[in-house]
This record gives structure tokens, sequence and C-alpha cells, in this order.
């Protein structure tokens, strides 16, 4: 039964981690998600190592990427046919053995024979990616209460972001100078079996679904395709939200792509200075995280989301400013002063906050809004618009950058964000509700 006291609703927060599904389902994708940017970034050493050539690493990103154009809507229908558990249980034992594989192909595969494999296997890890991300995401409002939705939510965010910081910084690394790279995959290999052991006692109240495949499966897949998208397109807030989203994870990669060159062009420091922007950010999602947590249900989802994205655009701005009055002179050496640092570090944390904020409540109103015998494929929507939205302005953003500069590019970014808040808010519902 749904808690309804205004006491049980103050502490969202700590009321999500006392039910025992929804924390097996957080610990077991802080474990899954570790090992997911963990392979991603010993795959990329495994490559470099075998070719010494970047071509050939990008060549890899791109077909780690494809997957998410290509089986996004597919997968959507597959998550509507089935329980969303035993496609989780089913995507991480299959993890298993993919990781494995990259074993016996880096021991016995040579040549061009074992940079096709390693190919191939990632474009497969990729596509269980695709039904397993959009899984998850599904499966928390079956955990959680209505009230304490835009809390589980909040969670999870913080969740992607230590799980980068685990992958990234500690386990490949530590497992590549531990064990080299059959040591990598192999630890990669028994976190998805950890990942997988977390999700099997998880109870999920879920209806089954049906499973049946008709023989006219092509017609009836296109069928179901345009139920979900028909049914974004004639939902304003979810389309907003949907769309607030994907302007989120085009601007996560941006300012990805902008932070090395921000911090080495305009502020004349060493690229890898670029961690207190990242670090910065982390912290304000951090905060974030814990007042959403327990003030959140106060607020509509709608209002938090165009206020995070005016903050957004605050820090926009006020990074604009910076880069204005700071950016290095082409061939000089400068040290920037104290105050300008903090002024970077200060924008940083109000990115993060602000982004935070609105993606949080973005995918809240999709979940909630969305019927739950449609909701996989809106989802597997939403997971492709926003990673189609994204990956386009990552490839092409360094070289307008260069263009016209990175000040010229925040003021774009800036006015874009604005724009997309105000017209956020005129897409609010006028009933009074969370």
């Amino acid at each position: 039964m749904e808690p309804t006291s205004s006491s049980s609703e103050g502490n969202s927060f700590a009321a999500i981690f006392q039910n025992r599904d929804f924390r097996l389902l957080w610990t077991s994708q802080l474990f899954g998600q570790s090992a997911q940017n963990a392979i991603f970034f010993v795959q990329t050493v495994m490559v470099e190592g075998l070719t010494r050539s970047s071509g050939l690493v990008g060549l890899m990103v791109l077909v780690f990427n494809l997957p998410s154009i290509l089986f996004s809507q597919l997968m959507g229908v597959i998550l509507d046919r089935f329980r969303k558990k035993s496609i989780l249980l089913f995507c991480n034992i299959s993890r298993i053995f993919v990781v494995a594989a990259f074993i016996f192909f880096h021991r016995y595969g040579r040549g061009g024979g074992l940079l096709t494999a390693v190919y191939v296997l990632t474009f497969i890890l990729s596509t269980i990616g695709q039904l397993s991300d959009p899984a998850e995401s599904a499966m928390v409002p079956l955990l959680v209460s209505r009230q304490h939705l835009l809390a589980a939510n909040s969670v999870f965010t913080l969740l992607f972001n230590v799980a980068q910081v685990l992958g990234l910084l500690l386990l490949a690394p530590l497992s590549l100078r531990l064990g080299g790279v059959d040591g990598a995959f192999a630890t990669i290999s028994l976190t998805y079996l950890i990942t997988a052991g977390l999700i099997w006692p998880i109870s999920a109240r879920e209806p089954r679904p049906d499973p049946y495949i008709p023989e006219t499966v092509l017609s009836d897949l296109w069928e179901d395709l345009k139920e979900g998208w028909r049914f974004i397109m004639t939902r304003r807030p979810v389309l907003i939200a949907i769309c607030q989203h994907a302007l989120l994870t085009m601007l996560t990669m941006i300012v990805a792509v902008l932070a090395p060159g921000f911090v080495a062009r305009v502020l004349g420091m060493e690229p890898t200075d670029a961690i207190y922007i990242f670090f910065s950010a982390g912290l304000g999602m951090f905060l974030t995280t814990m007042w959403t947590g327990r003030l959140g249900h106060r607020f509509r989802r709608e209002e938090l989301a165009a206020a995070g994205l005016l903050i957004v655009a605050v820090a926009l701005a006020g990074l604009t400013l910076v880069a204005w009055n700071s950016e290095v002179a082409a061939g000089t050496i400068a040290k920037p002063s104290q105050g300008v640092i903090m002024q970077v570090v200060l924008m940083a944390l109000v990115l993060g906050i602000g982004g935070t904020l609105a993606a949080v409540s973005a995918q809240t109103i999709v979940q909630e809004r969305s019927p739950m015998e449609i909701r996989g494929r809106v989802i597997s929507a939403e997971f492709l618009f926003s990673n189609v939205a994204g990956l386009v302005p990552m490839l092409v953003i360094s070289s307008l950058a260069d263009i016209v500069g990175i000040p010229a590019v925040l003021v774009g970014l800036t006015i874009l964000v604005i724009t997309s808040a105000l017209l956020s808010l005129r897409g609010r519902p006028s009933g009074r509700g969370t």
C-alpha cells in the first residue's frame, strides 16, 4: 500500500532505500553500469594496442553507438511483451558470455580476424544494452510508489554518474594494471554475474504481458511502433519531456567535448584540469539528488523541469561571460586568477544542479504518464531520440568551436536552453498535482 502521510513524503529518499526490491535493483545497476563503462574503456585500450590507429578506435566508437539507432524501437516492442525482470536477467547473463568471448578471441585470434571479432562483439554488447537500459527504467515504477518516483529517478541519475567514476577511473584501470586485458575482461564478466545475482531475488508487481508473436510479425511490429509514437505525439507533456531529455543528453555530450578546450584555450590551463569542471558538476548532481529525494514531491514535475533548464541557461551564460573575458590569445601562456577559476567551478556546480533537476523531472513525467502496456515503446523512443539528438552534435561541435570559437558556441547553447525552458512552461498541464 502506498504511504500517504506528509512525513513519509518528506522522507522519500530514505523510504525508497527501505524498499528491498528497489535497493536490489539500484545495487545491481551500480555493478552493471560500472561494468558497462569499464568494458568500453578496456575495448578502446585493446583496439589501440592492436592497431595503433585512432581511426580504428573511432570506428569502434561508431560500432558501439550504431545499435542505439538501429534497434531502439524494436527493443521497445520486445520490452512490452516480456517481464522486465526476465529481460534484465537475460541481458546480464548474456553479457557474461559475450565478455568471456573477448578473452577467447584475444588469446586465439590474429590480425584482421581478431579485430573483426572485437567489432562484432562490441556491436552485440551494445545491442544488449539497448534492451537492458530501457528495461531498467521501465522497472522503476513497478517497484516504488508514485509519490516516491521522483526520488527514485533522482538516485538512479546519481547512480549513472557514480558508475562512470567507478567504471572508468577504478574498475577498468585497476583490472588492466593487475591482470592485463584478459584479466580486465574476466573481472567485468564476474561483475555482470554479480549484477544478475542481485536481480534474481527482486519481486516486481508486474502484470503478465502477452508474449504472443503473431505470424504477421512485421506488420504488427510496425503497428506497435506506430502506437508508441502516436501516443507520444498526442500527449504534449510526454513529448515535451522527451525533447527535454534529448536536449540534456546533447548538452552533456557537448560539455564533455568542450571542457578540455575551454580549460586549455580559454583559461590557459592544462586540458587534464577539466576534471575540476566534471567534479563540480558531479557535486551539483549529488546535491540535487539529495534535495529532490526530500522536497521534490512538493512541486509539479513540469515546473521542476523548466526550472532546471533555466538554471542550466544561467550556468551557460556565466561560462560564456568567463569565456569572453578570459579567452587566451593564440600562442600565449597565461594562468587564470583564482577568482576566474572559482567562477568556472561555481558555474559547473550550477550546471550539474540544473541539468540533474531537469533530467530527473523529465524522466519521471515519461514514466508516470505512459500506460504500462506501451511504456516500453515510449521509453525506447525516448532513448532513441536522445541518442540521435546527442550523437550528431557531439561529432560536429568540436569543429564548430574551432571555426567560431567556444564563446560563440556557448552563446548559442544559452539561447537554445532559455527558449526550450520557456516553451516547456507553455506545455505544463493546468491542473494541480504531481
